[in-house]
C-alpha cells in the first residue's frame, strides 16, 4: 500500500502537467496541518544555583525550564467566491506542550528560591527543586484574502480577518531540603490565563518555480483585546499551611506576530478534488508579554510585587495539505 502511494506521488510530481485543467472559480476547500513545535517563554527561572549558602558565589547559574518539542494540529475550511478570486477561511490551531525538571544540588551547591514569598529576613535555600510548566494554546481565525498575480512567477496575497485566542499556562515549583524546616518544604502553584479577540492582517508571497514547486513566505500581525486571569498559591507540603493565596484579573491588549516560510507543491486534476497543495514550512510565532506572573519582593511591604512581562515564542515545522473541490 505504501509503495503504491509513494509511486503515485512521484508520478504526479515528475510527469503530470500542473495546469491540465483550470481550477473552478467557485468551490470549497479544506486543509490540515501537522505541527511539530517548541515553545519558550521568558521569566520562568525557578532557582539560582550557588556554591555558597549565604550569597551568590562566583559562577552561580540561573535555572530555567527545559522546553520540549511537541505535536499540534491545524484544521481549516474555506470557500472560493465567484467574485474576483476572493477566499474565506475558517482556521483552528491547537498546540499543547509541557516542561518537567527535577534537580538536586551537588558538590556543596544550593538552590536559592526565585518564587518564594519573602516572609522574614531569613535567607532560605534548598538542595532539591522540581518545576512543572504546561501550555495550552488555541487560535481561531476567520480570514478574507485575495491573490494578486504581479507576474508569471510572483503572487502576492493580502489577508485580513478576526482572531480569537486563548493561552493557558500552569507553573508549579517545589523547594525541598536545605535549611527549610522539616515538613515545611514549599510548593508554589501558579496559573496565567489569557483570552482575547481582535483584528489581524497579513501578506503572503509565492514564487513559482519548476515541477509545480514554489517558494512562499507569510507574515501577519494580530492585536487581541481581552483579559488576563492570574492565580498564585504558596503552601507548605507537610503542615499544609497556606503562605500565599492571591488572584488578579485585568484587561489588556496582546499583540501576536506570525511568520512562515517554506516550500509548496501543487497538482490540478479532474478527480474528486480539483487541486492538491502540499507545503513544508518553518513557523515562528511571538506572543508579547504573555507571562504576567507576580513576584513578591519585600517582606516589609507585603503588597509589593513586580510582573514578569515575559514574551512567549513558538517555533517549529509544519506540514500542510490543502484540497480544493
Amino acid at each position: 500500500m505504501l509503495k503504491h502511494l509513494i509511486s503515485y506521488f512521484i508520478t504526479l510530481f515528475l510527469f503530470c502537467e500542473p495546469y491540465a485543467e483550470e481550477l473552478r472559480k467557485v468551490g470549497f476547500f479544506t486543509n490540515a496541518s501537522l505541527l511539530y513545535w517548541q515553545a519558550e517563554e521568558e521569566g520562568l527561572a525557578y532557582a539560582v544555583e550557588s556554591g555558597s549558602t549565604d550569597h551568590l558565589a562566583p559562577h552561580a547559574s540561573v535555572k530555567n525550564p527545559k522546553f520540549e518539542w511537541d505535536f499540534g494540529f491545524k484544521l481549516g475550511l474555506g470557500y472560493r467566491t465567484s467574485h474576483d478570486r476572493w477566499e474565506w477561511l475558517l482556521h483552528f490551531t491547537s498546540f499543547q506542550t509541557h516542561s518537567d525538571t527535577e534537580q538536586s544540588a551537588h558538590d556543596g551547591n544550593v538552590f536559592f528560591p526565585v518564587w518564594i514569598k519573602p516572609a522574614t529576613a531569613e535567607m532560605f535555600f534548598a538542595d532539591q527543586v522540581k518545576a512543572h510548566w504546561r501550555l495550552h494554546l488555541g487560535l481561531l481565525d476567520v480570514q478574507l484574502s485575495k491573490p494578486f498575480f504581479t507576474s508569471d512567477s510572483l503572487t502576492l496575497t493580502p489577508q485580513m480577518g478576526v482572531r480569537n485566542g486563548w493561552i493557558r499556562q500552569k507553573f508549579n515549583i517545589e523547594y525541598r531540603g536545605g535549611n527549610f524546616p522539616v515538613n515545611e518544604e514549599e510548593l508554589i502553584r501558579m496559573k496565567n490565563k489569557y483570552w482575547g479577540i481582535g483584528p489581524s492582517a497579513g501578506l503572503s508571497a509565492e514564487w513559482s518555480m519548476f515541477w509545480n514547486l514554489s517558494l512562499f513566505a507569510k507574515g501577519s500581525l494580530s492585536l487581541l483585546f481581552g483579559e488576563f486571569y492570574l492565580h498564585q498559591d504558596e503552601d507548605t507540603l507537610g503542615t499544609k499551611e497556606k503562605r500565599l493565596g492571591i488572584h488578579s484579573i485585568f484587561q489588556a491588549s496582546a499583540p501576536i506576530v506570525d511568520c512562515t516560510a517554506g516550500l509548496s507543491w501543487q497538482h490540478l486534476s479532474s478527480g474528486r478534488f480539483n487541486r492538491l497543495t502540499c507545503t513544508l514550512a518553518w513557523d515562528q510565532l511571538l506572543f508579547f508579554s504573555q507571562n504576567q506572573l507576580m513576584r513578591f519582593t519585600d517582606s516589609s511591604s507585603p503588597g509589593l510585587f513586580i510582573a514578569n512581562q515575559g514574551d512567549l515564542s513558538i517555533a517549529g515545522v509544519e506540514f500542510n495539505a490543502r484540497f480544493d473541490f
